[in-house]
């Protein structure tokens, strides 16, 4: 028996599934079957008037309804939220198509997280907030890195007006030439 396994003997009985579909079904019946029985029992025990007998059937049909526009909905809500979360994806798409630099995870997490805080509705709006954002946070950082790297401005003095002299004419000059003028400068402002 155990060397009939081992060596895959086809008359031995092989594992079978069956389908949760099926499985769903046959269940859904036998739970049936089951209440009717309780209730046939139940019922031989008591001896009903027409009027409960009708009463009973109401309910039972009733209970039939209300089950089948319970199910019915919820059928519809769900056909709904996936035909939803389809117009979604193929919105998201669309707009990542066109931004392609955008992490698809990163901008998914930006809506989950601000739709509330910003009221955001629409995918394209979403991305409008998030290109926003990412702007003022690039400028922000690009602003702080200049101000840092800028040397910072000394303050003038108050009662000195500009009073340096314009070298630039000097360029060409020997150091002779240049000490020779400023001397001559100094006794000009000398004699005054």
């Amino acid at each position: 028996m155990v060397d009939e396994k081992i060596n895959g003997d086809p008359s031995a009985p092989e594992e079978q599934t069956v389908p949760k579909g099926r499985f769903d079904e046959v269940y859904k019946k036998h739970k049936e079957t089951e209440e009717e029985l309780q209730t046939l029992k139940a019922e031989k025990g008591e001896t009903l008037t027409p009027e409960q007998q009708k009463e009973r059937q109401a309910k039972t049909f009733l209970k039939g309804l209300v089950k089948e526009q319970l199910e019915e909905e919820a059928k519809e809500r769900k056909a709904a939220e996936t035909q939803e979360q389809k117009e979604f994806e193929s919105n998201v798409d669309d707009v990542l198509a066109v931004n392609t630099t955008i992490d698809r995870q990163v901008f998914l997490k930006f809506i989950e997280d601000n739709s509330d805080k910003y009221g955001i509705t629409t995918v394209t709006g979403a991305m409008k907030l998030y290109k926003d954002l990412n702007k003022i946070k690039d400028e922000t950082v690009e602003q702080t890195k200049e101000n840092l790297a800028a040397k910072p401005k000394l303050p003038k003095s108050a009662g000195v007006g500009d009073t340096t002299p314009d070298y630039s004419g000097d360029k060409k000059k020997s150091y002779e030439q240049v000490t020779s003028e400023i001397i001559e400068e100094a006794e000009a402002k000398g004699r005054k």
